[in-house]
């Protein structure tokens, strides 16, 4: 399964240089919980509504003068957009993430996954394996010639 099928919706993005306040937003209009932080065309970091909790309202800090950068994951795990699956859930995996940038060769967002997207495209995937399965295991044979029916009571007249 290709990843360039997760660069379908544009990715919402935000400066660094923004103010949080900005951010969120941002993040209410779209109705999302993160942004990627993208600075002259290239990744720099991703900010989750769970950042915005943590490290500006849980530290009580002025979400009018505090940055995305001062917040922000920067330099986030990311996949390139030629990879493929298993690479992508071996990533989510090994760094324990549910959201995943997706690149291009140049480090310019392309799209991004969510853990909640890959379970929905897998159980898509799941489905139609058990319809393959289901219909080869209980497809009716072919009917033979003496078992056709015949429409010749459609054209008839009495």
């Amino acid at each position: 399964m290709s990843l360039q099928q997760f660069c379908e919706r544009p990715v919402v993005t935000v400066s660094p240089e923004q103010t949080i306040s900005e951010a969120c937003a941002l993040l209410q209009d779209k109705n999302i919980g993160c942004l990627v932080a993208v600075e002259n065309g290239k990744l720099k970091g991703i900010l989750t509504d769970r950042d915005i909790a943590l490290k500006v309202t849980g530290a009580a800090k002025d979400p009018r003068q505090t940055t995305v950068h001062e917040v922000m994951t920067p330099n986030p795990a990311r996949i390139a957009v030629n990879k493929d699956l298993p690479d992508l859930t071996r990533l989510m995996h090994t760094f324990h993430i549910r959201r995943v940038p997706i690149v291009d060769g140049g480090d310019q967002p392309l799209g991004l996954v969510t853990l909640d997207d890959l379970l929905v495209r897998l159980g898509q995937e799941m489905s139609d394996v058990g319809d393959s399965v289901s219909a080869a295991l209980f497809r009716k044979p072919a009917p033979t010639e003496a078992e056709e029916p015949s429409l010749e009571w459609i054209i008839s007249y009495p």
